[in-house]
């Protein structure tokens, strides 16, 4: 059972899911019914085909991407390792474990945006007031997007991809245990993915694992070009980003 039209699947500007389970039109900004969840899970028929070539195209594209793309960051990472540093107290890099392929652990590092006084383990959307522990450079280094550039390091090691689903903290158990459900664990976690460009911080929880699921099951090296270039026209108009908001949705 699919939720996405043909048209979000060639990623054309119109974000309307018009697929009906049964009845009720496919809006990934709220929460539907659990009945709606359950039926989509028990009738998801994920994709077993092994695809050794786009296995293998997609590790080494991501290999020399991700390399190429450090070597040219370097001197803007260089420059908000400073800026950091001068900016607040604490270390420059922010790490945290997150679920990554067959359902594993792995360190997922950032640049950090937030006081040493933040919850640690806690998603910034869980927070009831995250603003009042975000950094100065680190708000502008979320507007942007800036503070994900040390994940090219996780995707260069392998823990990491440019499209995939996006990894979430040990305690998101209701969305990772979704994602479980709907064999989503089967790839590397990404930068980028379905859930990003189809509205970021604005897609509710469970809807990220629907989504999560629909690029695993129709991955292919077309789909993740398409997903790059949507992603850089996402992150440039800051679509979806709630670090521009005081408001937040709940997660």
């Amino acid at each position: 059972m699919s939720v996405l039209t043909e048209k979000q699947e060639d990623l054309i500007d119109d974000k309307t899911v018009e697929q009906y389970i049964p009845d009720e039109p496919f809006d990934y900004t709220i929460e539907h019914s659990d009945d709606y969840y359950e039926q989509y899970i028990e009738n998801f028929v994920p994709n077993t085909k092994k695809r050794l070539f786009y296995r293998f195209v997609k590790r080494s594209f991501d290999i020399v991407a991700s390399l190429m793309a450090m070597i040219v960051f370097l001197p803007i990472m260089l420059v908000i390792a400073i800026v950091i540093r001068f900016d607040s107290k604490g270390k420059v890099i922010f790490k945290q474990k997150r679920v990554g392929r067959n359902g594993k652990s792995f360190y997922c590092y950032k640049f950090r945006t937030m006081r040493t006084d933040a919850p640690r383990d806690c998603a910034t959307s869980r927070l009831e007031n995250p603003d009042q522990y975000m950094t100065r450079v680190g708000r502008t280094l979320r507007r942007f997007s800036l503070d994900e550039l040390p994940q090219l390091f996780c995707v260069f090691v392998g823990s990491m991809s440019f499209i995939g689903y996006r990894p979430l903290i040990l305690s998101e158990e209701k969305c990772n245990g979704m994602r479980r459900r709907l064999n989503v664990f089967s790839v590397r976690p990404g930068i980028s993915g379905y859930a990003q460009v189809l509205g970021r911080d604005n897609v509710y929880y469970k809807n990220k694992a629907v989504l999560d699921a629909e690029y695993v099951k129709k991955a292919s090296l077309m789909l993740d070009l398409k997903l790059i270039f949507k992603t850089v026209a996402v992150v440039l108009k800051r679509e979806g980003n709630h670090d521009e908001k005081s408001e937040r949705k709940p997660k």
